[in-house]
């Protein structure tokens, strides 16, 4: 009794402790600012201490912000909570001059306590910008750069055609094909790890990591982002059911983290290990003083790559088959590209993304359309600075909108429609634009595009050349129609869950599907 009276007694003092230091910052934030000549962006006028604390949009977060900027007629915004500054920004000038040109002062992180104490703290993409930060970025970009991409190409044709397979056995069991795709690559690649089924344990336990965690990512999901000392509440104590999570999902994340690597190097002392970024690191460095240091970093890194590419690659590959299931004109024309260039006694292969400049370009506006991260993970700012007569302070936490800059209609006409052609030139090729706003910008931008890209490409591409792909139909034989509502989940966006119909487009299609697993099968076997 005495001893939860005294953590009561404790926990009471340090959340008055932190009220006062937010008062004190509150009063130090005005002064600064009445010192200062410049104004902050415009935005919603906000109250004493607690700002627009309660201003901040929960649900259709993009739309709200787009909606901002033609309140305040601006497309830099500004609010703050509890002395905090936020940016959003809604226009791709302003986020190439902040994020890529002042990319020194803008590439920083925000330090969301919630999302340290779940334990993702050691994800790449949420890490504060410092030496660890470098250190992951360095790995990223020596395994990920563009002229490494041929490494992953056969990982990337194999799962993509068992895939192909999949859906050829099972069309309804759609989403659970793309979701082993989307795993199974980075699994493979980093880990050397081959992924049987949606049952694979590493599979489960990333799901439920996500699914458990997934409306704690945002700012204002708990008090604990604004209120650290709650975090150090006990988890059994009744109601505190951040702190439940932020335990089960830590437990979780840290054995993703050490069990893969604990496999691979049994698998190598038994001789017995598929080649992996993992292997390689642990061939090079085994034994060498570094080389415990240096293990965790490749580990996080590759829990990093492995959870955070399958939930965006997963959102693309869902409105992939519904634009496909609700725009047949689209699909037509694709069909009669690949048709034409490739004909139809061969599978595509990434050599043909070269001469499929439409295929490519449904790639792009797929991205553009619904991108996987409509508000990327935010940036923060490290000193002071001044842009287009306004201030943003050190601190300043940096949304970019890339849902408003998608749909701008400066960039993109009818940029409510889905039209693959807008990336066309008049003499059929891709336009030199290539930029894909839902991999980020500056030094924070994606590592794995180049091979997100890639994935998807081939995977468009492939189901073109072997499926029509159609709205399914109900027990009268009438067509069932979509919803194309778009569901915010933890920083991803999903198309609502619906059915399509996924025919073989010849009689062809089962014999060089087939061919092409057996013959991947064949070279597995044969280097073994």
């Amino acid at each position: 009794m005495d001893n939860g009276y005294s953590i009561l007694s404790g926990i009471l003092t340090l959340v008055g402790t932190f009220f006062a230091s937010m008062i004190l910052k509150h009063i130090i934030s005005l002064w600064i600012e009445s010192r200062n000549r410049l104004p902050y962006p415009p935005g919603p006028k906000p109250k004493p201490i607690i700002g627009n604390m309660f201003d901040f949009p929960t649900t259709d977060i993009v739309e709200q912000y787009t909606a901002w900027g033609k309140k305040y007629n601006s497309n830099i915004l500004h609010a703050s909570a509890l002395g905090s500054h936020i940016v959003i920004l809604n226009s791709l000038e302003d986020a190439e001059e902040l994020l890529d040109k002042r990319a020194h002062n803008y590439s920083d992180r925000l330090e969301l306590p919630m999302v340290e104490l779940m334990g993702y703290g050691v994800n790449m993409a949420f890490m504060k910008y410092g030496t660890l930060w470098r250190q992951h970025r360095r790995i990223a970009q020596q395994n990920f750069r563009l002229d490494t991409m041929s490494t992953h190409e056969p990982i990337q044709s194999r799962r993509v055609h068992l895939m192909l397979k999949g859906l050829l056995d099972d069309p309804d069991n759609l989403f659970t094909l793309h979701k082993v795709l989307s795993m199974s690559i980075p699994l493979e690649f980093m880990y050397g790890y081959d992924v049987k089924s949606v049952d694979d344990p590493f599979i489960t336990q990333a799901e439920r990591a996500l699914n458990i965690s997934a409306e704690y990512f945002h700012p204002e999901s708990t008090l604990i982002n604004f209120f650290p000392v709650l975090g150090k509440i006990p988890a059994w104590i009744p109601g505190a059911t951040a702190q439940k999570v932020a335990a089960k999902t830590s437990r979780i994340l840290k054995n993703l983290e050490t069990e893969p690597l604990d496999l691979v190097q049994k698998a190598m002392d038994k001789g017995e290990a598929t080649p992996s970024v993992l292997s390689a690191f642990i061939e090079a460095k085994r034994g060498t003083p570094e080389f415990e240091e240096e293990a965790q970093v490749v580990s996080q890194l590759a829990l990093t790559i492995f959870s955070g590419a399958s939930d965006t690659i997963i959102s693309a590959f869902e409105s992939l088959f519904y634009l496909l299931a609700t725009r047949p004109d689209i699909q037509k024309r694709g069909q009669e590209e690949i048709d034409r260039v490739i004909g139809r006694e061969r599978l595509p292969e990434f050599g043909d993304r070269v001469s499929l400049p439409y295929t490519d370009a449904i790639y792009r506006e797929l991205l553009r359309y619904w991108p996987p991260t409509p508000l990327a993970i935010p940036h923060c700012t490290r000193a002071d600075d001044t842009y287009k007569g306004y201030f943003i302070p050190k601190g300043t936490v940096i949304f970019p909108n890339v849902w408003a800059m998608a749909r701008d209609e400066k960039l993109y006409s009818d940029p409510y429609e889905f039209k693959p052609e807008r990336f066309i030139d008049e003499n059929g090729r891709l336009i030199k634009d290539t930029r894909i706003l839902t991999y980020g910008f500056g030094r924070r931008i994606c590592p794995g595009k180049y091979s997100a890209s890639a994935t998807l490409w081939l995977t468009i591409a492939s189901t073109l050349a072997c499926f029509n792909v159609g709205k399914a139909r109900d027990e009268r034989g009438n067509e069932i129609e979509l919803s194309d509502k778009f569901v915010y989940h933890t920083i991803t966006g999903h198309i609502t869950p619906f059915k399509c119909s996924i025919t073989p487009r010849s009689q062809l299609v089962p014999r060089l599907v087939e061919e092409a697993v057996a013959a991947e099968q064949f070279e597995i076997h044969h280097k073994d």
